[in-house]
């Protein structure tokens, strides 16, 4: 739980001030008990005995108020922290999904990445934050009330003293248990959002085939085994805090009996049963919330593990100089299903033009997520100059290579930060960009230009604008080799040669083209055509 411990590192001087409120709000709340006693004193008074009750009535009121006060102002500051803490664990992990190899991250559905981005964050969140700020609040309430027990009867703060270690001690021998259900309801809410999701982006095909109610049967089978987790999780939670509350009200029936003991052996007040009676009540219930949260707390650790980034040392080197050109050595790559593809020696030299070529099922995405280091556990070698691609960093590549896919994933944002993901560039580079991809009208059509926003993965769009976009994305940047992937297919005949054509007649740009439709006027400006699959 090493990332636990940083988050709490640091926001410390926020958790400072709300260890620093939740203390003075338990004394206040201890303190504001403790002064019921206060108005059953009246009845022990010699003289002016309503008058006594009157004002000891209001001071009781008062002190309940000024308790409250302290409580809300310790809830508000608990938000407060936690909604930056929240923050902070969702970076946290962003940094393991990041971390994550390409193929690997694609080998999963992303419904599971949006689970652990909600439902892991909020389990995290109640499991081990919140019962920290429980543990620190119950704990310190607590002790104050075993200080006012003690204050009451010393032979009553002894064995609160003894019930608090036996209350709070035992229920943690239920830790694994909880730990172990904890881990299947995390699992269990991947593949809920995996399994609602799927059902969701499936809704068109039911609608057209007529088959709704199926919709609806897949989200209830889908609702029914994740709840069912969730159910076995709470149920165990349960079973803890039912534990918890036995020795509890235990531990009460004692500590009252003792007072009541006290009261009639005359070595303490008769009022101190009231106080005492509700002393013990707010003692109790924080040693076991303390205890239960405690418990809690320690079962957040399978996921804590879960999101625990390696830190591995960074061995890989940059480039020593220009690329000359990519070559390709005895390469072959096997796949799980048992498909092996090889591929035949080759060389894409730099600012060369060349188009892949072959059958559908060839192994030309394959063959270009190899050239980038998508897939590293290839055979043979993929040379960048003299240097051997497994041995250079990522960043490297994606800083000199850009991929367009036939299927363009655009961002819930604006035009402008689809084309530069968040970096700026001056405007005319993008009007330029623009220009080149045959993006001027249509950006101009839009209500608010380039801050247009795009609707969700460009529903608002068309396959060609969504194509546009991402080969304009890709010439903003300073790269010197532009792979597109089928990248011109959703274009019409005109724009798609146009574009292809503005690429290949760039003296200082690298092209790789990856079609089933190589346009003659293109072809006549190759450099070379390599057939895969041949």
């Amino acid at each position: 739980m090493r990332d636990f411990w940083l988050i709490i590192s640091k926001n410390k001087w926020r958790l400072l001030l709300c260890a620093v409120i939740s203390i003075a709000t338990s004394f206040a709340m201890v303190y504001a008990g403790y002064s019921l006693s206060f108005i059953v004193r009246s009845y022990e008074s010699t003289e002016n005995a309503v008058d006594d009750l009157i004002r000891d009535g209001i001071l009781v009121l008062l002190i309940w108020l000024g308790a409250l006060v302290f409580y809300y102002s310790s809830g508000v500051l608990k938000a407060k922290a936690m909604a930056f803490m929240k923050n902070d664990l969702r970076r946290m992990i962003s940094r393991k999904i990041v971390s994550i190899r390409y193929d690997e991250f694609m080998d999963m559905d992303s419904g599971n990445y949006v689970s652990w981005l909600t439902n892991d964050t909020e389990s995290i969140m109640e499991q081990s934050f919140s019962s920290l700020f429980s543990v620190l609040s119950g704990t310190v309430t607590a002790l104050f009330s075993i200080c006012a027990l003690s204050f009451i009867s010393i032979y009553v703060g002894i064995a609160a003293v003894v019930l608090f270690f036996f209350v709070s001690v035992l229920p943690q021998l239920l830790t694994k248990g909880l730990q172990k259900e904890n881990k299947k309801r995390s699992a269990a809410q991947e593949k809920g959002v995996e399994s609602f999701k799927d059902a969701v982006m499936g809704l068109p095909v039911f609608l057209m085939s007529n088959r709704l109610t199926e919709f609806s049967n897949r989200i209830a089978a889908s609702s029914s085994r994740l709840e069912q987790s969730n159910y076995n999780f709470q149920k165990k939670n349960v079973g803890v805090q039912t534990f918890v509350i036995s020795t509890s009200l235990v531990g009460q029936t004692i500590l009252l009996s003792l007072t009541v003991l006290a009261a009639i052996l005359g070595v303490a007040p008769i009022g101190a049963v009231l106080a005492v009676g509700n002393l013990a009540g707010s003692f109790f219930g924080n040693v076991s919330e303390a205890a239960g949260s405690f418990t809690r707390l320690k079962a957040s650790k399978t996921l804590w593990e879960k999101f625990k980034v390696d830190s591995l040392e960074e061995t890989k080197k940059a480039l020593p100089g220009e690329i000359e050109e990519i070559r390709i050595e005895g390469l072959s790559y096997h796949y799980s299903d048992s498909q092996e593809l090889h591929f035949k020696d080759t060389a894409f030299r730099a600012n060369g033009k060349y188009a892949i070529v072959g059958e559908s099922g060839s192994g030309k995405t394959t063959l270009v997520k190899l050239l980038m280091g998508l897939l590293p556990d290839y055979t043979g070698s993929i040379l960048y100059g003299s240097s051997e691609l497994r041995d250079l960093s990522a960043e490297i590549i994606f800083e000199n290579i850009a991929y367009v896919e036939q299927k363009v994933y655009l961002f819930q944002d604006t035009v402008r930060f689809n084309l530069t993901l968040g970096k700026d560039y001056p405007e005319d580079r993008i009007n330029d960009a623009l220009r080149r991809c045959r993006l001027e009208s249509y950006v101009a059509s839009l209500p608010n230009g380039l801050d247009s926003v795009i609707e969700e993965d460009g529903k608002n769009m068309s396959g060609g604008q969504r194509q546009r976009i991402a080969i304009a994305r890709a010439m903003l940047r300073n790269i010197h080799l532009i792979i597109l992937d089928e990248g011109t297919s959703a274009l019409d005949e005109a724009n798609a040669l146009e574009i292809e054509q503005n690429l290949v007649q760039d003296p200082t740009l690298g092209v790789i083209i990856i079609t089933h439709n190589l346009k003659e006027k293109v072809k006549d400006s190759l450099d070379g055509i390599y057939m895969v699959g041949d």
